[in-house]
């Protein structure tokens, strides 16, 4: 099968399929880190832009590697990344779609909220949705990296209901997508990922054009997720110092604690 022939450090390698008792899954390499939408929300990880762009480098190339060999991703969202134990970002649950229509499986309608990155086209078509496209893959990346650049919930600064941000998306004009600020992100970054979201899938850029322009950003230097990491690792001594601090100036705390529980 073609999707086990798939080697590449940001994808998440596929193991097999099984079924029993009426149950279909998919068997992949497990990663300690749970998905990208956990470490967004994870408040105990500080993220700096060097981790962030790191993160979504990790995704595009990804992403790159499975469009250059054919492979439609057709549900790419932050839960489908998931993050090893290195913090490297793996694509997981690529070919699903083709998975489900060789098998015959009708999945469930879905939710308005698990829309958020399906692209304005596959929204007004069920039967391509169902397939996806590279271009709908590229308007998906581009509400993960909004996720990412601004550590929050797809289109979650629109304060608007689900069924409604899905509504306008599907239905423009006006143009529904998320906002974006300079103080989150280099504005050059924030340029690729409003190209990636266009209305026209023919606009879109493709993974090989993100890759070029977001290395040219980044100066061709592969970002040191291990800076970011000591750094990381600096915070968490310094949370514990001053955990130790207070249980020491407070030596009851511990005992009160103990007599709770």
């Amino acid at each position: 099968m073609k999707l086990r022939d798939m080697r590449h450090e940001n994808l998440n390698l596929f193991l097999g399929l099984f079924y029993d008792s009426g149950i279909f899954g998919v068997v992949t390499e497990h990663c300690s880190r749970g998905s990208l939408e956990d470490l967004l929300s994870n408040e105990d990880v500080r993220l700096d832009w060097m981790f962030k762009s790191s993160l979504l480098m990790d995704l595009i190339r990804g992403m790159k590697y499975l469009h250059n060999r054919g492979i439609i991703h057709g549900r790419l969202k932050s839960r489908n990344c998931v993050v090893d134990g290195r913090f490297v970002l793996k694509v997981t649950d690529y070919g699903f779609n083709e998975l489900l229509n060789a098998q015959s499986i009708i999945m469930e309608e879905e939710k308005p909220e698990d829309l958020f990155w399906t692209s304005p086209e596959l929204l007004r078509n069920l039967s391509l949705r169902r397939r996806g496209t590279f271009p709908a893959d590229v308007y998906s990346f581009s509400i993960i990296a909004q996720e990412v650049i601004s550590r929050s919930a797809p289109f979650c600064m629109l304060d608007m209901p689900p069924k409604e941000i899905i509504g306008k998306v599907k239905e423009p004009p006006p143009l529904c997508r998320p906002s974006l600020s300079v103080d989150e992100a280099p504005l050059d970054v924030i340029q690729i990922v409003k190209q990636a979201w266009s209305e026209e899938p023919d606009r879109r850029p493709t993974f090989h054009d993100i890759f070029k322009q977001f290395k040219s950003i980044t100066k061709g230097k592969k970002t040191n997720i291990i800076d970011s990491m000591l750094r990381m690792l600096e915070q968490y001594s310094s949370n514990l110092e001053d955990l130790i601090r207070e249980r020491t100036e407070d030596p009851g705390a511990e005992d009160r604690q103990a007599s709770q529980t």
